[in-house]
């Protein structure tokens, strides 16, 4: 019964051996064997036996007879061989077969070009496993290439150069070189993993026998949550644009991972990455000027490069870059950025930015932007930003913002805001000129439709004059220039046979905007200066012109923190169409002097005469 149980184990783990074994190309199958100087045929034969595959060649390219030695432990066929056969037979591998070639001798065109073509293995020195993805290229040459899963690489150099030797690089390991040598055409290479520093813990005084206490706290993987803070653009951008590499599933991009010091050329010329005078090492090679035809991928341009869509650098580009769609930089941009779609900065930016859509930067800028639709910088920035739409700033700036739309500041900004429709920001030293204006506090003067100012000038304010016996208006802005906007009504007749104020019976009232400004004569008492402009009905909408201006000058007494009183003249100008049967009748309790009267060509008539308001304010 155990015999039949163990046969039941045994099977199945056979069979799972089995099938690996197969699923393992027969080049990469380990083997342990040792030839003792048999022949060469015979040493195959013994070779496949041991691999379980079969090998195919013609008898006529090597001795079969030659007596073959050496002994291999847990080595690949392929190893093996390299030391049957060095550089005399070529193997290739298909299906269940290894195909046996002669060598070609060099051609022509490869020993003018002193083309040299290595293979071999990397093994890792602490574990004596195999290593993928190791980078192995030539710095003269930039020819490159990665390890596969097996640990295998073949590279194919033109005048690769004796100083320069074979370089292999992997992340958290050792870099290692190795000199080309004529004949040294097949490599095992050895890499060790990079030294892991241990910061020194100081000595306690705690005595022997008694430790520190241990920290108990969840496992490593769960870090300790921590206050949480709000999700910026630029956090954004670092989260979805530049965390993300869009060559990640190219070789060019373990090679990017894997070497850590740049490689320097004069030029580079590209079709598309890695399509070009660069090859694989696109990523890793800083250039001073580079030609994409269609896009570039490099690690940075130190003069000019020119794309004719689009040009990706991983780090710092100066002094020049065009792209006919966009530029992405991975460090810092220096000098001039054009680009038909949008420029990309991580880093800072000491440039001028030109693009038709936007010009996006995580880090500070200084300098001119001039883009289609928006700017928007992540830091602390300083120049000059023009936009079709808007411009966004959430952090310090200095200079100007001009938008067709909307400019935001949401930190402090020294400098001035112009935008066709809201201008936005936190405090600012300096001016806004826009439809809206919103500052949670300013030093200079905001001019536009509304103003708000939070930390500013606001007050509502009720009042009597000798046409409108009830007045409404809301002041906003800071004293020295406000916004206002008031209502006014007046009840058809004090002793009309109608109840004061009821709508519909033919009450005259009136809507309009001013501006004004408030002077402070002593720590209690403002001068005020207004000009407003009222458009006056009667019943319904007056259709046709019913302007009154007035020009008012008074005091505002402060009496309580948020209450005061206001007393002072105006001079009145009321413009209208006598010829307009429905013009509201102005005067009907009270009839002032008329001190002025112009008739103009068009019909319309303009009235002047003495006023005074008085009224209370709040806020």
């Amino acid at each position: 019964m155990k015999k039949v149980l163990h046969l039941v184990i045994a099977l199945p783990l056979a069979s799972m051996t089995w099938a690996w074994g197969q699923a393992v190309p027969p080049l990469e199958r380990k083997v342990s064997i040792s030839f003792e100087g048999e022949g060469t045929g015979l040493a195959l034969k013994k070779l496949s036996q041991a691999g379980g595959f079969t090998f195919s060649y013609s008898p006529s390219i090597f001795d079969g007879h030659q007596a073959v030695g050496g002994a291999y432990k847990e080595k690949p066929v392929r190893e093996i061989l390299n030391g049957v056969f060095g550089e005399s037979i070529n193997a290739k591998g298909k299906g269940n077969y290894i195909i046996l070639t002669r060598a070609a001798a060099p051609t022509k065109k490869e020993m003018a070009k002193n083309t040299v073509t290595v293979s071999g293995y990397v093994t890792n020195g602490a574990t004596g496993g195999k290593m993928e993805d190791v980078s192995v290229y030539n710095k003269a040459s930039l020819a490159a290439t990665i390890t596969d899963q097996f640990g295998f690489f073949t590279i194919t150099l033109d005048n690769p150069g004796q100083d320069e030797g074979l370089r292999f690089s992997k992340l958290n390991f050792l870099d290692t070189m190795v000199g080309l040598r004529p004949g040294n055409k097949f490599i095992n290479m050895v890499m060790y993993p990079e030294p892991i520093a241990i910061a020194p813990q100081p000595a306690g005084d705690a005595p022997e026998g008694d430790p520190s206490p241990v920290n108990i706290g969840p496992p490593a993987g769960r870090p300790l949550p921590g206050p949480t803070r709000k999700r910026t653009f630029r956090d954004f951008l670092q989260r979805k644009v530049f965390s993300k590499n869009i060559f990640s599933r190219k070789k060019g991009d373990v090679n990017v991972k894997n070497i850590k010091e740049p490689i320097y050329r004069d030029f580079q010329a590209t079709f598309v990455p890695f399509v070009g005078t660069n090859h694989k090492l696109s990523g890793n090679v800083v250039n001073r000027y580079s030609l994409n035809v269609l896009g570039g991928y490099a690690k940075g341009t130190t003069r000019a490069e020119f794309g004719g869509l689009f040009n990706i650098d991983r780090s710092d580009v100066s002094y020049a870059q065009f792209a006919g769609l966009f530029n992405t930089v991975g460090g810092q941009a220096t000098g001039v950025q054009f680009a038909g779609l949008g420029n990309l900065t991580r880093k800072k930016v000491a440039a001028v930015q030109f693009a038709g859509l936007f010009n996006a930067n995580l880090d500070s800028v200084k300098g001119a932007q001039v883009a289609g639709l928006f700017n928007v910088n992540g830091r602390a920035s300083q120049g000059a930003q023009a936009a079709g739409l808007f411009n966004i700033q959430p952090s310090y700036y200095k200079g100007v913002q001009v938008a067709g739309l909307l400019n935001v500041a949401t930190h402090h900004m020294r400098g001035t805001q112009v935008a066709g429709l809201v201008n936005f920001a936190h405090h600012i030293h300096g001016g806004q000129v826009g439809l809206i204006n919103y500052a949670d506090s300013i030093r200079g003067v905001p001019l536009g439709l509304m103003s708000i100012v939070s930390r500013g000038y606001h007050k509502i304010e009720v009042s009597s004059d000798e046409i409108f016996y009830i007045n409404v208006a809301f002041r906003t802005g800071i004293r020295q220039f406000y916004n206002i906007l008031q209502a006014g009504l007046k009840p058809e007749s004090l002793d009309g046979p109608s109840p004061p104020l009821a709508p519909g019976q033919g009450n005259i009232w009136a809507f309009g905007y001013g501006v004004g400004t408030a002077p402070k004569i002593a720590g209690w008492l403002f001068l005020n200066f207004d000009i407003t402009a009222n458009q006056v009905n009667q019943g319904s909408f007056t259709r046709s012109i019913s302007l009154l201006n007035k020009l008012y000058m008074g005091l505002d007494f402060q009496v309580a923190r948020r209450f005061s009183i206001t007393a002072g003249a105006t001079l009145n100008a009321y413009l209208s169409d006598p010829s307009y049967s429905e013009n509201p009748k102005l005067f009907t309790d009270f009839f002032p002097r008329i001190i002025g009267r112009e008739g103009f060509r068009n019909g319309n008539e303009l009235k002047m005469w003495w006023g005074a308001k008085v009224g209370v304010r709040f806020l």
